[in-house]
């Protein structure tokens, strides 16, 4: 699954050195770095996207698109493209008509519209492209309980990537890292059985 590049973040650069103390630009582009790759951290973690953000998903069969994967609340799919069984095979937009998205459990996913079937396809790897907005569960412009807690995870995050850059650290007792960020996410995460 791809994301798309104008992606905001929940945490910016200046949040970010607030949080970590530094006063200096050396690290800005480190740092920039670091609070995308603490928020993907989380999200992965959790289950949902914590920020707006648009995908493209790759699928060899119709089973897969059924439930859609590691992202939490889908706004909304802009497109189902597939590769027809023809010789040669064409790519075709599959009609809106033909399914529906079904956003009512913590997980989103596509369900045929009553009379409607799946398109033959090609045999082979990447028969079908989704592309889809996803969101969190709560407003971007609204403080929540839920996007507060989200916020300080990928903080504690980006601190915890910012202090141990290192796998060893050469002079210090091994012990584990506290994944105090990792409490956090447990309140969002989104279980599955």
């Amino acid at each position: 699954m791809t994301t798309s590049a104008s992606r905001t973040w929940l945490v910016s650069l200046e949040e970010a050195k607030t949080h970590l103390r530094i006063g200096h630009t050396e690290d800005d582009a480190y740092i920039t770095r670091l609070t995308k790759a603490a928020q993907l951290v989380c999200e992965k973690l959790t289950g949902m996207v914590l920020t707006p953000c648009d995908f493209i998903m790759q699928c060899d069969e119709w089973s897969q698109t059924k439930e859609i994967p590691e992202i939490s609340i889908i706004k909304t799919i802009s497109y189902i493209k597939y590769m027809d069984a023809s010789s040669p095979s064409v790519q075709q937009t599959w009609s809106a008509s033909n399914y529906e998205l079904i956003n009512y459990s913590q997980r989103s996913r596509i369900s045929l519209v009553d009379g409607s079937s799946y398109p033959t396809l090609r045999s082979g790897p990447g028969s079908i492209e989704m592309k889809f907005s996803a969101k969190p569960s709560w407003s971007a412009n609204t403080l929540t309980a839920l996007s507060e807690v989200a916020f300080q995870a990928v903080l504690i995050t980006i601190a915890d990537m910012y202090e141990n850059r290192q796998s060893v650290i050469v002079g210090r007792i091994a012990s584990s890292i506290p994944k105090t960020a990792q409490y956090l996410l447990d309140t969002l995460k989104i279980q599955t059985l």
